[in-house]
C-alpha cells in the first residue's frame, strides 16, 4: 500500500543564505518541534535539513561561517577550471573531516519517515527526488547542489547525469502534496514576494544545451517556472495548509558572497523566526 504522510517540511536551496534555514530548523530541534514525517531539500536545503535530522545543531552555521571566506570552496578564479567557482568535493572532504554528518543518526530519526532531496535529470530537465541512504547519503546531497558552469557541471548517480535541483524544483512544494501532507512547512531563503526574473545564466544554459530541447528549456524559462510556484504557494487550498517561514527583508547573505557578521545575523534571525512559529503555532500541529 502507498503511504502516506500527513505533515510535510519544505525547505528552499540558497548556498550561503541557508544560514538562515540552519537557524530555524535549530529552534526547532532546540524546542523538539519535529511532527513531520515527510522531508524534501533542494541543495543547501536538503544539507540543512541532514544537520536537523542528524540532531547536530549549529553544525552548518559553523561550516557556512568558516566556508564564507576560504577561496579553497568559492574562488572565481576557478571559474574556468576543473573545479569550478563552488568545489562540492572540496565542501564534502571538508565537512567529513572537521564536521561529519551522522548519517547514522538521522537514518534512525527518519525511521518510518520519508527524506528526498531535489536533483534535475540532465537528461529530460525533469525532478529527481532521491531518498537517502546511509552509503548515498552525501553522493544525493552533492548531486542536489551541481551547479552547471559554477561547479562541476553534472553529477552521476545510479546511471543518471543530474545537478541542482532548483532548477526542476526549487520549492517541491507541490511533490508534499503529492505525497499525501495535508499541512506543509515552507523554509524560504528568499522574501515570500519574491519574483525572479531572466538571467543571462539562464540564457546561457539555454543556448549550450540548445541541442537538448527539455534541459534547454529549463535554463530559458527557470524564472516562469519559478514565479508559478511562488504564485502557487500565495494561493489558498482546501485541502492542504501551507505556512511559510520566510525572512521580511532580503538576507544579508547573498547566494556566494558574506562576512562573518552577516552570516551570523542571518543565522540568528532564522533563529528567532523559528522560535516564534512554534510558539505561535505548536498547537496546531499536536
Amino acid at each position: 500500500m502507498k503511504k502516506e504522510h500527513n505533515i510535510g517540511l519544505i525547505v528552499q536551496g540558497g548556498s550561503l543564505r541557508s544560514v538562515f534555514s540552519a537557524g530555524v530548523l535549530d529552534a526547532f530541534n532546540i524546542l523538539g518541534f519535529n511532527p513531520f514525517d515527510y522531508y524534501a531539500g533542494v541543495s543547501g536545503g536538503a544539507m540543512s535539513l541532514s544537520y536537523f535530522l542528524s540532531g547536530q545543531d549549529r553544525t552548518l552555521l559553523t561550516i557556512l561561517k568558516e566556508l564564507s571566506h576560504d577561496d579553497q570552496f568559492i574562488n572565481i578564479k576557478n571559474v574556468f577550471s576543473e573545479e569550478g567557482f563552488v568545489n562540492l568535493e572540496y565542501l564534502e572532504k571538508f565537512t567529513q573531516e572537521k564536521y561529519p554528518l551522522d548519517v547514522k543518526s538521522a537514518m534512525r530519526n527518519l525511521k518510518g519517515k520519508t527524506f528526498e532531496i531535489v536533483a534535475t535529470d540532465m537528461a529530460n530537465g525533469n525532478p529527481v527526488y532521491l531518498q537517502p541512504t546511509i552509503r548515498k547519503w552525501l553522493l544525493y546531497l552533492r548531486a542536489s547542489a551541481t551547479l552547471p558552469f559554477f561547479s562541476r557541471g553534472v553529477c552521476n548517480v545510479n546511471g543518471r547525469q543530474l545537478m541542482d535541483g532548483g532548477w526542476s524544483d526549487a520549492i517541491p512544494v507541490k511533490r508534499g502534496i503529492k505525497k499525501g501532507a495535508k499541512k506543509l512547512v515552507v523554509i524560504r531563503t528568499l522574501p515570500k514576494d519574491h519574483k525572479e526574473d531572466w538571467s543571462y545564466f539562464g540564457v546561457f544554459g539555454g543556448f549550450w544545451h540548445r541541442n537538448n530541447p527539455k534541459l534547454s528549456k529549463r535554463f530559458s524559462d527557470d524564472y516562469l517556472y519559478y514565479n508559478k510556484t511562488v504564485e502557487f504557494l500565495e494561493k489558498e487550498h482546501k485541502d492542504v495548509d501551507i505556512y511559510q517561514l520566510a525572512p521580511e527583508k532580503y538576507l544579508k547573505t547573498t547566494s556566494y558572497a558574506s562576512t562573518l557578521e552577516k552570516i551570523e545575523d542571518d543565522y540568528r534571525l532564522g533563529l528567532e523566526t523559528g522560535m516564534h512559529f512554534v510558539s505561535e503555532n505548536r498547537e496546531l500541529f499536536e
